[in-house]
């Protein structure tokens, strides 16, 4: 009895990526909620045994930093403190919870059916995005983004009004182009986890991130393209037995790699552009992440940023940007040099999981850990639980599948 239930419980993971961002109520204007919105107690299903000494140091830190912006953070909108903080206490726990529990393992027979379910979704999103995608190209516009954007958590609007000037990005069934990318990294995660070759799906992940024209999704999917051929290739073993493998992978690599080089180049050079979307993600909000490390008021309290950002004059397409859509420079304006010192840490201890990577990358562990400094880089809504889903998810499942150096 209690094995039929932990089967049902883990076939939940892939459903909720369907819906993640489908909205079931809302209170006020700005705080929906999802399935995700009740992922601690989603959590409970799996988890095993807590370490209370792990819990309570993922706690400490992050009340830590909620005293430091407090202290030290400037207020501009003292009405929205407290939802904003509750929020990122909420993620707190989310992360706290993922990193101190040990879950309930998924016996091997029932890898199958998770599997399956997971290869569904990624079709279910991919034929959507593509049919989004061809009445684009047939129409002009797109009425099938329009109406399931009416279930979002967001509006699409911008999505659509990019659309109506000639643009061609999908969103399938999430309120933004990078946030649908981002789902399919952290699905491709999730089935890697199972360590088996997936080459169709594979495939279909990449046609997904293509249509949804997410930069970052694009990058960050050939990095762990190419991590994944270093590490399986580049040792004295693995080339003399797999010399010819190697070099084939490679080359259909490079020759996908040609094709979407033009792609490539014109979202590099939008990095000049002003007003266009990468600018605005990547190089505008500089000015305000120099001014939150040189400067003692350069911190902003939660609830605040909306004031802050607008102050700078940083134009998103025709309108002057309210929003940090760069979860890393998020981080910075909120915690100063605490975000820039635990960034450091994080990625010191990837790094040193490359390097005993080499020929034993079991299971995609390093891009599993360097997804998380990887996704900041996808969308500003890092508070919220949407986003917590996809991070925890692949992390969750390798402790389930009890997968050494979790």
């Amino acid at each position: 009895m209690s094995r039929s239930i932990r089967i049902c419980s883990y076939l939940l993971l892939p459903f909720i990526y369907l819906v993640v961002n489908i909205k079931l109520a809302s209170l006020g204007e700005s705080f929906p909620i999802t399935i995700v919105t009740f992922l601690p107690a989603i959590l409970f299903l799996y988890i095993e045994r807590i370490s209370i000494k792990k819990l309570m140091i993922a706690l400490g830190i992050g009340a830590g930093l909620t005293a430091f912006n407090y202290i030290f953070g400037q207020s501009l909108d003292a009405s929205k403190y407290v939802t904003s903080t509750l929020l990122f206490v909420y993620i707190v726990l989310i992360l706290a919870m993922t990193w101190s529990c040990r879950f309930k393992t998924i016996s091997p027979h029932n890898h199958r059916k998770l599997l399956r379910l997971f290869y569904g979704v990624v079709g279910i999103i991919v034929m959507l995005a593509a049919a989004e995608m061809a009445q684009i190209i047939l129409t002009g516009g797109s009425s099938l983004i329009e109406k399931i954007s009416k279930f979002l958590i967001y509006s699409n609007s911008y999505v659509l009004n990019f659309i109506s000037f000639g643009g061609k990005r999908t969103t399938a069934l999430y309120f933004e182009p990078a946030f649908f990318a981002l789902a399919l990294i952290s699905i491709w995660l999730s089935i890697k986890q199972f360590g088996i070759k997936t080459p169709k799906i594979d495939g279909m992940i990449l046609i997904g991130i293509v249509l949804s024209g997410s930069f970052s999704g694009v990058m960050t999917f050939i990095l762990f393209y190419l991590l994944e051929w270093a590490f399986q290739y580049l040792n004295k073993s693995a080339i003399k037995k797999k010399l010819p493998l190697a070099i084939i992978s490679l080359s259909v690599f490079l020759v996908g790699l040609v094709f979407a080089f033009p792609y490539i180049a014109t979202r590099l050079g939008d990095l000049g552009t002003e007003g266009s979307s990468s600018y605005y993600r990547i190089i505008g909000p500089l000015a305000m992440v120099g001014y939150s490390l040189t400067n003692i008021d350069g911190v902003v309290r939660f609830g605040s940023l909306y004031e802050y950002v607008a102050s700078f004059g940083i134009f998103n397409g025709a309108d002057v940007g309210k929003t940090v859509d760069n979860g890393l420079y998020l981080l910075i304006i909120y915690f100063s040099w605490f975000a820039v010192l635990l960034t450091v840490w994080y990625l010191w201890k990837v790094f040193k999981m490359m390097r005993t990577a080499f020929g034993n990358n079991e299971n995609y562990r390093v891009q599993l850990w360097l997804f998380t400094p990887m996704s900041l880089f996808f969308t500003g809504s890092i508070f919220s639980p949407e986003y917590a889903f996809l991070i925890v998810c692949p992390f969750i499942l390798r402790k389930a599948l009890n997968i050494t150096n979790s």
